[in-house]
């Protein structure tokens, strides 16, 4: 092959086709709100209209988008919009995490630096609704102190609970996707009834702090609950091997 083609073919792998080009555009109309999700989705034809590209290349272009968790096709009914929702940050991450052999302590990591800043704000901005469901968290914790699938719900959305009452959709939606590992975790670190009862202490003392509004205690309480669990889950860890 001549160094010509070869810079062609080149080119041709690094330069987006058509179809993902125009997918791109709808993605752009989607998220500044010219398609909008409570609307009919437009035609082929309205498409091909706008962009000024083949039929062919739209539904490429939104076969792209199906399978990017964007649109939904339904056989015999016309295109979606998919909600927002971290189940599409699941997939990707999940799939990004065991590609990247990230483990359930590297996820804990992250998880220190986005939810001490979670309970903190969460103490700023929970409402009675937010407090009251971690309050149902709690004592459902507590009723299943001996019982690990059901401490690890609660426990796991006690958390996510936090998530909601700290009023920031992006860390929600990162902390959300996360939950299938901190089930993990939770199941791995789950040791018995005195050290359940230390966690559902510890949980108790966050709920307490957002309670009182104290954003530095929140925080606090927070870290010194996930420093716990990192001993544990590495004690368990341990125990494994």
């Amino acid at each position: 092959m001549s160094e010509r083609a070869e810079r062609l073919n080149a080119q041709q792998l690094s330069t987006p086709s058509l179809a993902e080009r125009t997918s791109q555009l709808i993605l752009d109309a989607i998220v500044e709100g010219k398609i909008k999700a409570e609307e009919s989705f437009p035609s082929q034809y309205q498409l091909t209209e706008w962009f000024g590209v083949s039929r062919t290349v739209i539904r490429e272009a939104t076969q792209i988008l199906v399978s990017k968790g964007i649109l939904n096709v339904k056989h015999g009914k016309r295109i979606t919009i998919r909600p927002a929702s971290h189940e599409q940050v699941t997939e990707s991450l999940g799939l990004a995490f065991r590609r990247g052999g990230v483990s359930v302590l590297d996820v804990l990591a992250l998880r220190k630096a986005l939810e001490v800043e979670s309970a903190g704000l969460a103490a700023l901005h929970a409402t009675d609704e937010n407090l009251a469901e971690m309050r149902g968290k709690l004592e459902e914790m507590e009723r299943y102190l001996l019982e690990e699938k059901g401490y690890v719900q609660a426990d796991v959305e006690f958390h996510e609970t936090v998530f909601t009452a700290a009023g920031q959709p992006a860390f929600e939606l990162v902390l959300r996707s996360l939950t299938d590992y901190l089930m993990e975790i939770r199941k791995i670190s789950f040791r018995g009834e005195q050290k359940t009862k230390q966690a559902a202490d510890a949980h108790r003392r966050i709920y307490e702090a957002i309670e009182k509004r104290d954003e530095e205690e929140a925080r606090r309480a927070m870290r010194v609950h996930l420093e716990e669990t990192e001993d544990n889950l590495r004690t368990s860890l341990a125990d494994l091997t």
